[in-house]
Parts: structure tokens; C-alpha cells; sequence
């Protein structure tokens, strides 16, 4: 028996949101705020029996996303799968067709749901049924409601996934037309059965280790301590008279302390002080006693952990000595072991929940510890932002949330994928790589140098980072893009992905007969069919996707970069890469030739001489806020990264105008475009003001292509 699906309806910041799982360790990854703490909590609400019953909510538990929560249902939904033939399981057993005496024993359904009462849901559907209802008395009804109206309900064999919007205006009510169900229609089909006389966390194990953990102060409880709980499980099978030989010690121990000549003096010295002090009527009697607990549990209680490095076998210390990751580590292996414990009472499923296992802990041991964690008859959740761990995760087993306005999104990267692309893949995917999982936006780029030129380029140029705009650039490695691309798109990841690539267009001029081709325009002919191929073949990838579109170089990008106005950049490279003024001079007469046949060859043959990543970072070094990002990359940067946030653009108006200050080069008065800039309190003045002064600047160009 496994959860299959969570469905989860305005709670917290999940509008409308399903995730699917699968048998064994289930990866939730996400940005910091995404929602996974709020995934775990409504999990633990369904399966942990440590939660309470009673569960209460609160406004602020209700999504923002639908404004007025009044009236509004919370749901969180589990599918089970493989549910055995016990009598626990068979209670959430789905139904099909709504017939009870023909249903699907191995589904089931458990909900909670967090609803008005039925004399509310009356009151909305007599509206509802009303003719010539308005939207004013919707809101004279809703505005009476307070959270002591709601009631908290458990159901088992409810047929209906209400995240889907369709389901809950049926079922919940919509709330522009005014059409709510009759509550008095029982529709157990649609809601499920009431469940009496049994609790369904209570027949499961559950362990939950969470994340931002003080180890120590955890281990100082009594309450949520897992050693003490795991010794606590040990006491019963301690021999009563072994027990009374222990407790019976103590208290010859705590005689003897007591009994202290030393220990006698402190306390005659502090009764005569007190006599001294307030006279012989009102001093209290004062001594001093050992307290050492003669009791077994609380001795057991009394036991701390000491712990050695794995360097030094023969030294043991106490926890605090510990680094963090250690620290990190002892609790987490705890946590398992409690679960150990827990899983031998026949539970009939069994679950571990584990919050951000790499706080604290290195590479390697992240990723040993997510590959060791797959046991068996034990389905895993784990939640994380590490790469590390999301580079060894399962796509199929994998859940990506990412921060929505108002509302988290869920994506779920393999949905609708075959088994030989997924396995694709999970094999490219590396730690380098995942961080395109965690991304607002992508870029994908065919080799070193636009690996490496494009952060470059937008840091200079722009005064911001692509982590600042929340996009990842990978390096595919070569024009294999399709593998990666296939994650973005309306059934999986729903985040731009542009693609980088060279059109590869010979830069000679080639002779109508190819028969006639010497050997650099027979390469560059080839070049340039493979690349009308490769553009033809990308653009019937990227159709009828909206979140995928590929941009071509003309030629290669290198060719490209300098084809921009970037000849200055170039030549300032050749004058720190060679030492030869007759050199220099001569590949600096080729660099500023116009015809791209001079000009493109030599720049070419500079990136095969040194290498194309090589010189890229040399070329890096000669990069400012004057250099053109070529129009194909900006197209892409933008596609990438389609909601850059007014306030981000306004930064870069400022850093463009700081740096335009410094080299004032036309007759433009930046101080003063600075300072009239600057007075603006509306942003949307403020850009269109930059935008008017500035119309040939590339934020300008950005701003026109996001239509800001």
C-alpha cells in the first residue's frame, strides 16, 4: 500500500494542486517559499498519528489566490494504491460507478475536508436556487461567516479529485455564477463515506524529521527526543530485578553524596545564614541531597549521546563537539531507527517523511544518504533544494513546486513521457545540470563559449546576474538538444526554455556547383546543411509549445559576437594574446575588415588556436557595459525570462546610466537623465522616461521585446 496522488484545494499556498508519487523514495524538490514545509504538513495531517485529530484551521490556512476565503472549502485528498484486503484498507477502498457492492479494492480515497457547516451550505444553495440572485446577497451571507462555522470532516471512498477547478464548482460551488450543490444530497460517490470508529493515521507508521533541526535542544526533550523514545521502547524488556538492583544503587549513591562531610558543611553554613538573616522563628530548615533519578525511566532519560570522529577511534565527545552536518546526521539516522521501531507493529503502511536532509551535510554524503534511504515496504518523501540530491533522484519519482503569484505550481517532469525518455533523461542529468529544475527560466547553449560569454555579458552589460533573474544556462555539450528540451512544456515543467544554437550559414561565398568547392567552402557547405537541417528540425520540435522556442547565430556565434559591433573587444584580446606588433596589427587589419568572409575566418581561426572555451574567457576579460549582446541572445534572455519584475529593470536603468556617466561618449547628459530618473516615484513613468532619452540602448531593446 502507497500514496499515489495528494490532492490539496486552497490550503496555504496551494490554489489547486496534484502531485503523483510512486512506490519507494519520492523526491519534492523546490525554491526556498515554494511550499514543500506546507506539502509535508498537510501530509502529516493525513498520516501521522502524532497530529492531532482535532486539527484546526485559521484564516492564513486558506490560499490568498481566492480572496475572501469565507464560504471557500479546504481539501486535502490521499490516493492509496495496493491496498491489501484488511479491514482498515477496505474502508477507503474507492467505489466504482457510486455502486457499493462493486469496487475497486486496490484504490481508496482519504479526504479532509474543511467546510461550513450544512446549515451554511443550505443558506448558499437556497441563493443559488433563487431567481434574479445577485452578488450582493452572496456577500451579505458570506460576510456572517466566521471560522466557528466550519466543521473539520474525514471521509474514505470519495470518487472526485477536487483540485480540478471543474469538480469544485460543482461540488463546492462557484462562486461568480452563485450555483452551490444541495447538502442535503448525501452523494458519497462525489464526498466520500464519514469514517466512524476508526483513525487511519493511527494504522500506519509515520517518522517525520524536519528540517532547520537543533539537534541539541532536540535531544535535550523529553517530548521529541528519539533517542529517549527509542530507549523508552527498550525499558519493558529490562528485568524487574535488574531494575530494582539499578534503582536501589541510585539510591545508595544519592546517601552517600548526601552524606559529604563537604557537602554537610555547605548546607549547616546556609541554615545558619538564614537563621542569621531573618531569626530562628522564620528560618526554613535547609539541606542539601543528591537527586540522581532512582527511578529506571527518568535514569534512562538521564543518558546523552557521545559521539567520536571517524579520524579518531579512540576519542568520544558530547554532541556539541559535533560539526553541524554530523550533528545533522545523528538525528536523521535517530529518526530511522525510531522508525524501525515504529514499522514492527504491523502497521499497514509505512511512511518516512525527511525535510531537507542536506542542511549542514557535503556532496557526498547528501547523495549517499538519498541512495540509502530506498527500503523496503517504505515509500519515502523527501523534500530538498540541494542539486546534489536532485542529481541521484528519479525523474519519474519527482515532484517539482515553484512560486506562482499568490499560488505554488506543481510540475511533475516525466508526465506523459516514455520510459526510454525518462531514462534519458535521469542519465544526463547531473548536479550541474538539475539546477535548471529550481530555475524561473532556461537557457540552453551547445557549447563552451556561450557557456561562458553569456553570464559574462549580461553581469557587464546589464548590471545583473542570471541567477539574479532566476534563469540557469547549460551547456548541452552539442546540438543534442532535444533530450533536456522535452522537460519544458505544458504537461511537465511549465517554465521558458530557449534554445541557443548557430545556423551555421558558410561566411565565403559558395560556387552555385558544389563541385567546384575547395576544401574550406566544402566544410563550410556542410556546416551550413547541417545546420538548415538542424534549424528545420528544431523549429518542428519547439511547434505548438509555448514554453520552448530556439535562436539561431547566422553564422557561429563567435562569428556573431563580433558581427554585433564587437571588433574593440576582439582586438583588445589580440593585443594581451600576443606579444608581436606585426602580428597584431596584421590580425587586427582581418578583425575590422568588413566583408565576413576576412573577418569571420580570422575570428574563427583565433577560437580554434586557443581553443573556443579558452577564448572565450580571454575575450571576457576585454567585456563592459558597452559591449552589444547580439540580438539573437537578447531574443533568447527575454523568451527565458518573460516576467523580469519592474523594480529589476529599473535597477539596470540605473547601472546603465552610472556606467554611460563614466564614459560619456555623445552629447547626452547622463548625470541629469540620472537624477530626473531617480524623482520618479511611479516605476512605469520611470521606464518609459528611460525609454524616450534612451531609445537605441538594449533596455530599451528589452524593454520594447517584454513590451514593458
Amino acid at each position: 500500500m502507497y500514496i499515489s496522488r495528494l490532492s490539496l484545494r486552497n490550503f496555504r499556498n496551494f490554489n489547486s494542486a496534484s502531485l503523483s508519487f510512486t512506490k519507494g523514495v519520492n523526491t519534492i524538490i523546490g525554491e526556498n517559499g515554494a511550499g514543500k514545509s506546507n506539502l509535508f504538513h498537510a501530509l502529516r495531517i493525513m498520516i501521522d498519528d502524532s497530529m492531532p485529530r482535532s486539527i484546526r484551521f485559521y484564516e492564513n490556512d486558506f490560499n490568498r489566490s481566492i480572496g475572501d476565503w469565507a464560504g471557500h472549502w479546504i481539501v486535502i485528498q490521499i490516493i492509496f494504491d495496493d491496498l491489501d484486503n484488511g479491514e482498515e484498507a477496505q474502508s477507503i477502498a474507492m467505489h466504482k460507478m457510486a455502486d457499493a457492492e462493486n469496487f475497486d479494492s486496490t484504490k481508496g480515497t482519504y479526504t479532509l475536508f474543511f467546510r461550513p457547516r450544512i446549515d451554511i451550505r443550505r443558506s448558499l444553495f437556497e441563493l443559488s436556487e433563487k431567481e434574479g440572485k445577485t452578488q450582493e446577497e452572496l456577500s451579505e451571507i458570506l460576510s456572517q461567516i466566521s471560522l466557528n462555522d466550519y466543521e473539520t470532516v474525514y471521509t474514505g471512498r470519495g470518487n472526485i479529485d477536487f483540485s480540478i477547478d471543474e469538480n469544485y464548482s460543482s461540488f463546492v460551488g462557484d462562486f461568480e455564477s452563485i450555483t452551490f450543490p444541495d447538502p442535503d444530497e448525501e452523494r458519497v460517490d462525489v464526498y466520500g463515506i464519514k469514517m466512524y470508529g476508526i483513525s487511519i493515521p493511527n494504522e500506519f507508521a509515520c517518522t517525520f524529521a524536519k528540517a532547520l533541526r537543533d539537534v541539541e535542544a532536540d535531544l535535550r526533550s523529553f517530548k521529541d527526543n528519539p533517542l529517549i523514545n527509542l530507549l523508552r521502547d527498550k525499558e519493558k524488556n529490562i528485568p524487574i530485578e535488574k531494575k530494582s538492583e539499578l534503582e536501589s544503587q541510585v539510591e545508595e549513591l544519592n546517601s552517600s553524596i548526601s552524606s559529604l562531610e563537604e557537602v554537610k558543611n555547605v548546607s549547616s553554613g546556609i541554615s545558619q545564614t538564614m537563621r542569621d538573616t531573618v531569626g530562628e522563628t522564620y528560618a526554613p530548615n535547609v539541606n542539601i541531597k543528591s537527586e540522581l533519578p532512582a527511578n529506571m525511566e527518568r535514569l534512562l532519560q538521564s543518558l546523552k549521546l557521545w559521539v567520536g570522529d571517524p579520524d579518531e577511534e579512540d576519542y568520544d565527545g558530547r554532541l556539541g563537539e559535533l560539526s553541524l552536518g554530523g550533528a545533522n546526521l545523528i538525528y536523521i539516522s535517530l529518526k530511522l531507527l525510531e522508525f524501525e521501531r515504529i514499522k514492527k507493529n504491523e502497521k499497514i503502511a509505512n511512511f518516512i517523511l525527511i525535510e531537507e536532509p542536506e542542511a549542514h551535510i557535503h556532496n557526498h554524503i547528501q547523495k549517499t544518504l538519498f541512495q540509502k534511504l530506498d527500503k523496503d515496504s517504505t515509500q519515502v518523501f523527501i523534500s530538498t533544494h540541494s542539486t546534489h540530491i536532485s542529481s541521484v533522484s528519479a525523474i519519474s519519482s519527482m515532484n517539482i513546486l515553484a512560486r506562482g503569484w499568490k499560488k505554488a505550481e506543481v510540475f511533475n517532469p516525466s508526465n506523459n513521457l516514455q520510459p526510454n525518455e525518462v531514462v534519458k533523461l535521469e542519465r544526463y542529468l547531473d548536479a550541474n545540470r538539475t539546477n535548471l529544475l529550481f530555475a524561473k527560466g532556461v537557457i540552453l547553449v551547445e557549447g563552451d563559449a556561450e557557456h561562458i560569454l553569456i553570464p559574462i555579458l549580461v553581469k557587464k552589460v546589464l548590471g545583473v546576474s542570471l541567477d539574479e533573474l532566476g534563469i540557469s544556462i547549460i551547456n548541452i555539450g552539442s546540438t543534442g538538444f532535444k533530450n533536456i528540451a522535452q522537460l519544458f512544456h505544458q504537461d511537465r515543467v511549465k517554465r521558458k526554455c530557449s534554445i541557443i544554437t548557430d545556423n551555421d550559414i558558410s561566411i565565403v561565398p559558395l560556387p552555385e556547383d558544389d563541385q567546384n568547392d575547395d576544401q574550406y567552402q566544402r566544410d563550410c557547405r556542410n556546416s551550413q546543411i547541417s545546420g538548415e537541417s538542424r534549424k528545420q528540425d528544431l523549429e518542428n520540435f519547439c511547434e505548438n509549445n509555448e514554453y520552448l522556442k530556439a535562436f539561431y547565430a547566422q553564422h557561429t556565434f563567435e562569428v556573431d559576437f563580433l558581427l554585433a559591433v564587437n571588433s574593440l573587444e576582439i582586438k583588445s584580446t589580440v593585443e594581451k594574446a600576443f606579444t608581436n606588433r606585426v602580428t597584431i596589427e596584421k590580425i587586427c587589419s582581418r578583425i575590422d575588415n568588413s566583408d565576413v568572409a576576412t573577418s569571420g575566418k580570422e575570428i574563427l581561426r583565433l577560437a580554434e588556436k586557443f581553443g573556443k572555451g579558452w577564448f572565450a574567457i580571454m575575450i571576457a576579460d576585454n567585456i563592459d557595459h558597452c559591449t552589444y549582446i547580439p540580438d539573437y541572445i537578447l531574443n533568447a534572455l527575454v523568451f527565458a525570462c518573460p516576467n523580469i519584475k519592474k523594480s529589476i529593470l529599473i535597477y539596470i536603468a540605473k547601472y546603465r546610466i552610472s556606467q554611460l556617466i563614466k564614459v560619456n561618449f555623445d552629447d547626452l547628459n547622463y548625470t541629469d537623465i540620472f537624477a530626473n530618473l531617480s524623482a520618479y516615484d511611479d516605476e512605469t513613468e520611470a521606464l518609459d522616461y528611460y525609454k524616450k532619452e534612451l531609445q537605441n540602448d538594449v533596455l530599451s531593446e528589452i524593454m520594447v521585446l517584454i513590451d514593458a
